[in-house]
């Protein structure tokens, strides 16, 4: 299951003092599906967003709802977060993803205890496109990477020391994890943007108009562990320490 959560890596030091924090989106003119994703909806598009991933990666799945051709102008689109904008358009296409490995070790013939392993991985890149318009027949979709989130500043939120540290049991072992947790509304969340997108719809002299989306963080999560082992991304029990 997909979560609308960005993972933000944080280093104190040595690789060992390591720390992570998870924070969960939301905004208050979407609603959000089965995955976790951030949904908007009119007469004439859907508008399906995702953050899921490290350093929150920003994409849109656009359907159009009409009888007639939909354009959405990415040149005259941008992620604006403090009075500062980032254009959507790139000549080059992004795309990231990650990936997770499992393995168990049952010893040798010989008795010996087994061991169970994981491995985690991201990756990212780019390729070359031609054009700053996408072209979405009626009743049809297209999804596209946007941006990062980190490219128009710093994902952190700082939770004070006063907010209880909780413990959570997550994975096939129950392996108990320690984080803090705080939630935001959105007055006082630590992180606030818009998703400002702009459509032509019609196939003879077509009909410009924009949309403006809201987000704030809605939660913060820290922890010294990594996304394998997360409260965040897995369903476990918590409790206060």
């Amino acid at each position: 299951m997909r979560y609308s959560i960005l993972l933000v890596t944080l280093v104190a030091g040595l690789a060992s003092c390591s720390r992570y924090q998870y924070m969960t989106l939301n905004s208050t003119q979407l609603s959000k599906n089965d995955l976790h994703q951030l949904v908007f909806e009119n007469d004439t598009v859907r508008l399906t967003y995702d953050f899921n991933g490290a350093d929150g990666p920003i994409s849109v799945n656009v359907y159009n709802k009409t009888s007639q051709p939909l354009y959405v102008n990415w040149k005259k689109s941008a992620l604006i977060r403090n009075e500062y904008a980032l254009s959507y358009y790139d000549k080059d296409a992004h795309f990231w993803g990650s990936s997770n490995g499992y393995a168990f070790n049952f010893g040798n013939s010989r008795g010996g205890t087994g061991s169970f392993t994981s491995t985690a991985s991201n990756f990212s890149g780019t390729v070359a496109l031609p054009d700053g318009m996408a072209f979405i027949p009626p009743g049809s979709s297209v999804s596209k990477g946007l941006a990062m989130l980190t490219q128009s500043g710093p994902l952190v939120a700082e939770i004070p020391d006063s907010v209880k540290e909780q413990q959570a049991r997550v994975g096939y072992d129950q392996f108990v994890v320690k984080y803090r947790k705080d939630s935001y509304s959105p007055e006082t969340s630590p992180v606030r943007f818009k998703s400002y997108l702009t459509f032509a719809i019609g196939a003879n002299s077509p009909i410009e108009f924009s949309q403006t989306n809201e987000f704030f963080v809605e939660e913060a999560l820290d922890t010294k562990n990594p996304p394998r082992n997360s409260p965040s991304t897995s369903s476990a029990e918590t409790n206060s320490l």
